[in-house]
């Protein structure tokens, strides 16, 4: 069970990242100009998660997960994916965090 603290933890021991406040005031781990870990609450308070993919057929493959990955927006080349944190091992985290700042951070590959 994660927690934005295990997300901090994680994230900041990524290349370049930093910590940031989005345009809302939520917290946020940056890499170049862009956020690719922002803090959300869903209706119950729970911490959500957002991080991007370039895996435009991300939606497909969470299917089966929608307890833990409960939204899914789609722009031209990638992928926004709210996360229940209390529902993600370490493990997945660490997968989900380091997909996203390789999708944000602005290289390819």
């Amino acid at each position: 069970m994660a927690a934005w603290q295990d997300v901090e933890e994680i994230a900041l021991g990524l290349a370049g990242a930093r910590p940031a406040l989005s345009h809302g005031g939520d917290p946020t781990i940056e890499v170049g100009r862009h956020p690719f870990a922002r803090l959300r609450w869903d209706d119950e308070g729970r911490e959500l998660l957002q991080f991007w993919s370039l895996d435009l057929d991300s939606e497909a493959a969470l299917a089966d997960r929608r307890d833990t990955f409960v939204r899914v927006d789609t722009f031209k080349v990638k992928v926004s994916v709210w996360a229940r944190l209390d529902l993600l091992d370490r493990t997945e985290l660490t997968e989900v965090l380091t997909d996203s700042w390789k999708a944000r951070r602005g290289v390819r590959g």
